[in-house]
């Protein structure tokens, strides 16, 4: 592995996990029940929902938001030689990320579904037992799949 592909994962692994913990503060902020309680992280994950026009489960994937902004923004200014297709691609990975994040938080649960039951239960199997941990890790995995359509891209091409 080369130097400046160490240099992009490390830049785009520091970004986004200081993205997760932005994420984080956000859903435990934005709500009318502040904290990381249930009802705290229900009430943030609604409220950032309606910010597109969604409830819960669109607040997952605004919740996302920083942390894929902050990964690929450390990824481009750790190299210069990504081009506007492998942007792209890795856009395109990472779009699917989320709706895979909001899929398997929607199915992983005890009660299946994008009620707010079906989100909280899942969120907690997600982050094994921890709803917040849960969050994190729903945030956080559009970028891993984002870096990973990212790198069979580039393999594919070259």
């Amino acid at each position: 592995m080369s130097d400046e592909t160490t240099e992009v994962i490390a830049s785009t692994v520091g970004g986004g996990a200081v993205g997760t913990a932005g994420s984080l503060a956000a859903v435990s902020a934005a709500g009318s029940v502040g904290g990381l309680s249930a009802a705290g992280m229900t009430s943030g994950l609604a409220t950032l929902g309606s910010v597109v026009g969604g409830g819960m489960a669109a607040g997952i994937g605004v919740a996302a938001a920083p942390v894929l902004v902050l990964g690929a923004t450390g990824a481009v200014l750790a190299s210069d030689e990504i081009d506007t297709d492998d942007k792209v691609a890795a856009g395109v990975g990472a779009g699917a990320g989320v709706v895979g994040s909001v899929a398997t938080v929607s199915t992983v649960g005890t009660v299946s579904g994008l009620s707010a039951a079906g989100i909280t239960s899942g969120l907690a199997a997600v982050g094994g037992g921890s709803m917040a941990v849960g969050i994190g890790v729903a945030c956080a995995a559009p970028l891993a799949v984002g870096g990973a359509v990212y790198g069979l891209y580039k393999w594919l091409k070259d």
